[in-house]
């Protein structure tokens, strides 16, 4: 017999309105989609959405930060990739390059949504983090990567917003930079 909605814990509930945003999201945009549509779409009434999600930004990032999590969880065990952070940094460019779009929405809602500018941090602390660890991975021991985290956060800005597609695949421009932080670091 299947649950009534009372049945369902909050969390399920929860996780479903996630899901049920982030296609919408992803087929609509930030600006075509409602809040009432998401809640329709989950079988949620659509008052009831705004006591899980009190605004549409707070549901968008929670909806951008399940994407980030899925995407870093496959790159993080697939086999293929191994561990290597050059080849995980590539891989999540790549897959994420298909909802700049939204990223590009994201960032320019940042400043009036503190929700958003979290989820985002955290993607790019991450992000960061694989730079640096393939730049560390090349220099010899002691070497310092801090300068590298302000020049990761322009690269990364720019392929997950820029308007304009990369001339060069993500696997190239990481590389390029990978190459000359490297270099850089190892003069100093």
């Amino acid at each position: 017999m299947p649950r009534n909605r009372q049945q369902i814990p909050k969390a399920e509930r929860e996780a479903l309105l996630v899901e049920s945003a982030w296609e919408l999201f992803a087929t609509r945009g930030y600006k075509g989609t409602s809040l009432a549509e998401v809640g329709e779409a989950a079988g949620v009434a659509a008052n009831a959405v705004r006591w899980y999600f009190p605004t549409k930004d707070d549901l968008f990032a929670a909806a951008l930060e399940r994407l980030f999590l899925r995407e870093r969880e496959r790159v993080e065990t697939d086999p293929a990739i191994g561990g290597d952070p050059r080849r995980q940094l590539v891989a999540f460019l790549v897959d994420l390059e298909a909802h700049r779009g939204l990223h590009r929405e994201a960032y320019d809602r940042m400043g009036e949504a503190p929700a958003l500018a979290d989820a985002y941090s955290r993607m790019q602390e991450w992000l960061e983090g694989r730079l640096l660890a393939a730049v560390a991975s090349r220099l010899s021991e002691g070497a310092d990567v801090a300068p590298v985290a302000d020049v990761a956060h322009v690269l990364f800005e720019g392929l997950l917003v820029s308007v304009r597609k990369p001339d060069r695949p993500a696997g190239e421009l990481v590389d390029l930079l990978v190459e000359a932080l490297v270099a850089v670091a190892a003069a100093r």
